[in-house]
């Protein structure tokens, strides 16, 4: 078994689309790191800060009338505690981006690693009957099974090594561009977080999204291997993958939503939100895990009693 993942990790390196690919990615991450912080540069929102400050003050001055009524009073003081969060949403979304929370955002760049490992995967069997090589590796001495886990392996351990890729570049665009946190928590969406617990944070999120990639490539290694059409493969998971949560909104008023494959991204527990009312991280666990069987069983048995001369 060594030795057939061995020989498709040397085949899958020895193609210059898994190059370009890897470039492509080390591309993309440095340079969306440095596009973010000449936009954060470019932008300016001190004079809205302004504007919200000139406007308290004049909300203040009416509430302190004493002939208020006292419905008026309440609205003017809802009214005031609008414009006060506004203000230090203002204030707070105005200082400068610091490494840690850039580090902390690493898990939004999967969407990167995903797209990739898309396209490996649906290729990673569909490419030997388009090349015509199907026959001789399936006439081996060895059983098909063991070939087809020796390439979903190589699938797993390529994307691996580009989530270690885009991790690692992550940190160090984070150390180039932006300047160290002011104090020691930084905020997370709601949550407040400890400087000091970034990295584990950080790597925590982006395992949490490695699941997700996985499933969906998963889904393409199997249209790939039933199907055998790289194109196809790619065409329908990229297009499940773009319009997944807008088929999860569409159907959330009904009890199926919650065993939709996309429903389930792992990242929104510890981002402190859900996609749906009432789902929890081990049930999606259990929903990503049956899914997983699922995509695999259909490709095992298509591979085992597909014809050699088919």
């Amino acid at each position: 078994m060594l030795k057939l993942i061995q020989n498709e990790w040397m085949k899958l390196w020895n193609k210059k689309g898994t190059w370009i690919m890897v470039i492509l990615l080390a591309v993309m991450v440095v340079g969306l790191s440095g596009l973010s912080k000449i936009m954060e540069e470019l932008y300016d929102d001190s004079a809205w800060t302004e504007e919200l400050q000139q406007e308290l003050v004049q909300v203040e001055e009416e509430l302190a009338a004493p002939d208020l009524a006292e419905d008026k009073k309440i609205e003017l003081m809802e009214r005031q505690n609008e414009i006060q969060q506004n203000i230090e949403y203002s204030i707070e979304n105005s200082k400068p981006t610091s490494r840690e929370q850039t580090i902390l955002g690493t898990y939004g760049m999967m969407s990167l690693v995903l797209l990739l490992m898309i396209i490996a995967s649906a290729g990673i069997v569909a490419s030997e009957f388009s090349q015509g090589t199907i026959k001789m590796l399936l006439s081996r001495p060895v059983k098909r099974w063991k070939i087809l886990t020796s390439k979903y392996v190589t699938v797993l351990l390529f994307g691996s090594t580009l989530t270690v890729i885009t991790y690692v570049l992550s940190i160090i665009s984070a150390y180039i561009f932006y300047p160290a946190a002011e104090g020691k928590t930084i905020f997370l969406y709601d949550s407040e977080i400890a400087v000091t617990a970034v990295f584990s944070e950080s790597a925590y999120l982006v395992l949490l999204a490695f699941i997700y990639v996985v499933v969906m490539s998963t889904l393409a290694f199997m249209i790939g291997s039933v199907f055998r059409s790289s194109a196809l493969a790619i065409g329908v998971s990229l297009f499940l993958f773009f319009t997944g949560s807008m088929i999860v909104m569409f159907l959330e008023r009904f009890e199926i939503a919650k065993y939709i494959l996309f429903a389930h991204d792992l990242t929104q527990y510890e981002l402190g939100y859900t996609v749906l009312d009432g789902n929890t991280m081990p049930f999606s666990i259990v929903i990503l895990v049956a899914y997983v069987a699922i995509f695999l069983t259909i490709s095992y048995t298509t591979f085992i009693k597909r014809d050699i001369t088919a």
